[in-house]
């Protein structure tokens, strides 16, 4: 039983330590975005707010529904056919998809802005 411990607890960490390397990457980049937005109220920083909280929404449901292990607690935990287990997968992968996508896509409107913000003009 205790031989068990140490497969697990090493499964575990390898599968949600990128994500949770996300995470805290996300709470760095919202307080420098709630900063930015407080001191000199650029407009870049609500977008890269935007992009910190949803992308930290869709890590945190990655892990709380535990998405590496959810074939298979659909399927032989709680029985459901495969069918329905392959449709409530592609849904969530969807969602997490959807997620990502916009936030990636906040993120670059933000890094835009911030160039556009604060380009001058170079004297060779």
């Amino acid at each position: 039983m205790l031989n068990q411990i140490d497969e697990v607890l090493i499964s575990y960490t390898l599968t949600y330590v990128p994500n949770v390397l996300s995470i805290t990457f996300n709470i760095v980049l919202l307080v420098f975005a709630i900063l930015i937005c407080k001191r000199n109220s650029y407009s870049y920083g609500i977008t890269l707010m935007l992009s910190s909280i949803i992308s930290l929404a869709s890590e945190i449901i990655y892990i709380f529904i535990q998405y590496p292990y959810l074939n298979y607690r659909l399927q032989v935990e709680l029985g459901f056919p495969m069918g329905l287990v392959m449709l409530i997968v592609m849904t969530v992968y969807l969602v997490l998809v959807s997620l990502n996508a916009t936030s990636a896509i906040l993120l670059v409107v933000s890094i835009w802005l911030i160039y556009k913000t604060h380009k001058k003009d170079r004297i060779d």
